[in-house]
């Protein structure tokens, strides 16, 4: 075995955590300063679907399962139910265009899904109000509303919705989305059509160089309606060909891509994967399995990218005929989640177990007598935020006090009397004896092995590697080793704990317990860069084991999976759990105040 590799790796996975935890405050740290509303809000550009199972009406529900606000304009009124679409009737442009400036005109939009567009025209409306949207939030510097097309042109049993005109003007919406959500087949006629654009130019360039063109070349200049149509050729038979394809329509229309391989879950398998690819350009990276595939000769891309992040994004196969409608919700659900998730592959990963879980819960739902819905109210979402994200809203106010409390700030510059923060240790003895009980205690509680193990370390850590400092710090300074009193600042603060551990509730515990990580690690980090600025030597500063101690990128990592196990918990709880959890964490945010200052208020008593 390598240890220096592995040593490496170690060390690059925390520094990694460092730069993501440090990332991931300063995107909250930026919504502090503005009103932020209680939801976001998303757009569905969308047909009907009176029976709710698929279009708008499943773009709604797939929002506010997601805890965000929806607008919709509908593109076509179908007359539709779970045996198949009798009628179909598409909006005249000009009214289209009505509906998407009654919304853009007057509200914001953080966020949008753009499904069925049954013409070219209704494709030309819609891209050109999208162009002149995003140039507007450009010019007025406000954040880009994240952009996920549904390229709807074949149907689940491989049927073509759309003519060939209208697919030529689906592809120049392509480079003005962040994400599209091609089936198998839609996919592979993209991938089809991205050939066919570099036939073309390779076919324009010959013309230009003198070449006779042949029967069959076709000038990019001519109108979409006269153009050459490649006939698609067979969907994807396995997940390796899925990613392939994944990948050239990635690099070629310079868009991630998320392919939904349900098609390819029928074969019986156990599982069903998704693929999704990123180009490099949208400088997101990729965590496990992933793999990143070179960019391969051919198409030019709309960005200069020179790799795709490939992620198999894994579920369970579920044994159902209802899904109705599953397209709309997946690509619905991704456009709701990804300004709550710090890129791609996070928000993928969220939709696919949510859409797991909805398809799971179809069956009981009874709706028809053919291709049924999936449940949309199989779980609940408390807030359009993620709970950490809410909580560090919640406590800016804490925070600054922690950040300029005298305690740490004379610690910092090496004035705390050794007195004072014997006194703060020897608290922190006995506070650190029982949190680390409530760490055993939540690994037995956790239905996931990995969380299971991530706080049975944590545990047994915390007590070695905390109680082993504490003691070295007493023998260095010449202080008795010897258990103090409890004081009363201490006690309040193990008591409020155990108010929410007795209550049974697994994410309270988790969440009452979450600050002492996030606090700690917000002001080891904060020191470490006034030692650097300061250029302070630890090695010869009384409180440099401890600052060095909660600024160790170890910590970091921890603390990150804390906040990531956080976050699952109250995406999948109840309203009256989620508040449950917060009032927790906000509460130990006061006490983590009180714990550092009683070491200097104790004199005033």
């Amino acid at each position: 075995m390598d240890t220096n590799n592995t040593t490496t790796t170690c060390n690059n996975d925390s520094q990694q955590a460092i730069a993501k935890l440090l990332n991931m405050q300063q995107r909250y740290d930026k919504n502090l300063g503005t009103t932020l509303p209680s939801r976001l809000r998303v757009l569905s550009i969308e047909g009907s679907d009176p029976i709710g199972g698929a279009g708008t009406m499943a773009d709604m529900k797939a929002f506010t399962a997601q805890g965000v606000f929806g607008y919709a304009a509908m593109t076509s009124i179908l007359a539709q139910n779970t045996q198949g679409v009798t009628d179909i009737v598409n909006v005249e442009p000009s009214f289209l265009l009505a509906q998407l400036k009654a919304v853009s005109d007057d509200a914001d939009i953080d966020a949008m899904k753009i499904g069925m567009l049954g013409t070219p025209e209704l494709v030309d409306t819609v891209r050109k109000w999208l162009e002149a949207l995003l140039q507007d939030y450009e010019a007025r510097g406000k954040r880009r509303p994240t952009v996920v097309l549904d390229p709807v042109m074949y149907a689940k049993s491989g049927d073509s919705l759309l003519t060939a005109e209208a697919e030529a003007a689906l592809t120049t919406l392509i480079p003005l989305a962040d994400i599209i959500t091609p089936n198998a087949m839609e996919l592979a006629a993209l991938d089809a059509m991205s050939h066919e654009t570099k036939l073309d130019s390779d076919s324009a360039h010959d013309k230009t160089a003198g070449n006779k063109p042949s029967d069959t070349t076709i000038s990019p200049d001519m109108p979409a309606k006269t153009k050459h149509h490649v006939p698609v050729p067979h969907a994807p038979k396995s997940y390796e060909d899925m990613e392939q394809l994944a990948t050239s329509v990635a690099i070629h229309f310079g868009v991630a891509v998320y392919a939904k391989g349900g098609a390819l879950a029928l074969n019986g398998s156990a599982e069903c994967t998704d693929i999704l690819a990123v180009p490099a350009s949208y400088g997101e990276t990729g965590t496990n399995n992933t793999t990143t595939t070179d960019q391969p000769t051919g198409p030019v891309s709309k960005q200069p990218a020179v790799s795709v992040t490939v992620t198999r994004v894994e579920g369970a196969a579920v044994r159902t005929r209802n899904v109705h409608g599953t397209g709309d919700t997946l690509s619905s659900t991704l456009a709701a989640l990804r300004p709550q998730c710090d890129d791609w592959i996070e928000t993928a990963k969220r939709a696919k177990s949510w859409m797991t879980g909805a398809i799971a819960a179809a069956d009981n739902l009874h709706v028809g007598h053919g291709h049924g819905p999936v449940d949309f109210t199989w779980q609940h979402s408390p807030t359009g935020l993620s709970f950490t994200e809410d909580y560090w809203r919640r406590t800016a106010e804490i925070r600054e006090r922690i950040a300029t409390m005298p305690f740490l700030e004379h610690m910092l510059d090496g004035t705390l009397p050794l007195d004072d923060f014997s006194f703060y240790l020897h608290q922190d003895d006995i506070y650190l004896t029982d949190y680390t009980s409530l760490l055993a205690l939540a690994s037995s509680r956790a239905a996931d092995p990995h969380e299971r193990a991530f706080f049975a370390d944590a545990a047994s850590y915390g007590l070695e590697e905390g109680l082993t400092f504490h003691r070295q710090w007493y023998r260095e300074h010449g202080f008795s080793t010897e258990r103090a009193p409890m004081s009363e600042t201490t006690a309040a603060y193990l008591g409020h704990e155990h108010r929410f551990t007795d209550t049974g509730s697994y994410s309270a515990l988790v969440a009452v317990l979450m600050p002492c990580y996030w606090v700690y690690s917000v002001v080891g980090q904060e020191m470490q860069a006034q030692v650097r600025e300061r250029r302070l030597d630890l090695g010869h500063h009384p409180y440099g084991l401890w600052i060095g101690m909660y600024a160790d990128p170890g910590f970091a990592s921890r603390t990150l999976e804390e906040l990531r196990i956080c976050d699952r918990l109250a995406a999948d709880s109840s309203m009256a759990d989620y508040h449950r959890m917060m009032d927790a964490a906000l509460g130990s945010t006061e006490h983590e105040y009180r714990f550092f200052n009683q070491a200097l208020t104790r004199h005033s008593r």
